[in-house]
């Protein structure tokens, strides 16, 4: 059974290396998916990354995969969520059966797809989801909801990396999710956290949130952090740029016995070179954190507590009738996370 659509609605979808608006037909929903009006919806680095030309994305996809809204209609088989309520979505969808889900790893999935990314998504004022994606809320605004899923990505990067009580963090970067991994740091156990980034704004800012010593790229940064750990460098060094220079200044700036994690998106080409002998001698444990597998109720819960400000974190609101501004503001490197937002 299929529940049909109305009227035509605005959405942006990728068309040969630009986002265009165009009119298209409200989306239909099949028995296990729910309709939403999207209310708010995140430009993510990634969406950057490719509005910039520095990476692929399928054409003819609405984007947009960090979103939340008022479910408007549910198809028969929907449990647990209603007419009226408010959701925020995971954009992951995985397919349960391959060897990576079954082994718990799900955001590993040989056959994982992505609402926003393979499929329509948010930026859009509707668009169809399948009900177990998404998380209903109801003490939030729709645009904390929608940073659900990059608090979700920053909470599973934090349990890998195993930040203890009294520990050193570094995050180098403090764009959106550098200011949210610097919150979580403190959330599990860190006793100071420094944080290196090149813009004065958002240093402002990371000092608002609480950050122990905040450095400036012009710095003599590995030496402030030796001078600032008694020599020894930091317990644990969180990369949040997406950049080899600044893979390389994480890696030198943990102590030995340091943990490295690698979350920002460096493009594929990008190459650095390290000493395997490095690595051994000082006993480096380097890893990467990729989306948000079992996160995303505790990142809403997170927000929902208050523990997490994500309001911080929102620099810039736009209409979708404006998502070529809002894009250009967000490629300024001037801005945190930009929101597109709509009328309910």
């Amino acid at each position: 059974m299929f529940i049909l659509g109305g009227s035509n609605i605005l959405a942006a979808v990728w068309e040969k290396g630009q986002i265009k608006l165009i009119d298209k037909p409200e989306p239909l929903i099949n028995d296990d998916e729910i309709l939403i009006k999207v209310l708010a919806s995140g430009i993510c680095g990634t969406d950057l990354h490719i509005f910039a030309g520095r990476g692929y994305a399928k054409d003819n996809i609405v984007r947009g995969h960090e979103f939340a809204g008022r479910v408007v209609k549910v198809g028969k088989n929907v449990l647990g969520i209603k007419e009226g309520d408010l959701v925020a979505v995971d954009p992951n969808i995985t397919c349960g059966h391959c060897y990576f889900c079954r082994r718990g790893e799900i955001h590993l999935c040989e056959n994982l797809r992505a609402i926003g990314v393979d499929m329509d998504g948010g930026f859009a004022e509707y668009c169809k989801v399948p009900y177990k994606q998404a998380y209903p809320f109801s003490e939030i605004s729709p645009i904390e909801g929608a940073m659900m899923e990059p608090v979700a990505c920053a909470l599973h990067g934090i349990e890998r990396i195993g930040i203890h009580l009294g520990d050193t963090v570094l995050i180098v970067g403090a764009g959106a999710l550098g200011l949210i991994l610097l919150q979580l740091s403190y959330f599990c156990g860190a006793s100071s956290v420094i944080v290196v980034e090149i813009d004065e704004g958002k240093r402002e800012i990371a000092k608002e949130l609480g950050a122990s010593y905040v450095l400036s790229p012009s710095e003599e940064v590995a030496s402030v952090i030796k001078e600032l750990t008694n020599g020894r460098g930091v317990d644990v060094g969180i990369e949040a740029v997406g950049k080899k220079e600044t893979v390389l200044l994480t890696i030198d700036s943990v102590r030995r016995g340091g943990k490295v994690l690698i979350f920002g998106v460096s493009p594929k080409d990008d190459l650095i070179n390290i000493s395997p002998f490095d690595i051994y001698y000082r006993e480096l444990t380097i890893m990467g954190s990729f989306v948000n597998p079992f996160t995303n109720s505790r990142a809403l819960r997170l927000i929902e507590d208050g523990k997490i400000n994500v309001s911080k974190v929102v620099s810039h609101k736009f209409p979708l009738s404006e998502i070529h501004k809002a894009i250009e503001v967000g490629l300024s490197g001037k801005s945190l996370r930009v929101m597109i937002t709509f009328e309910e």
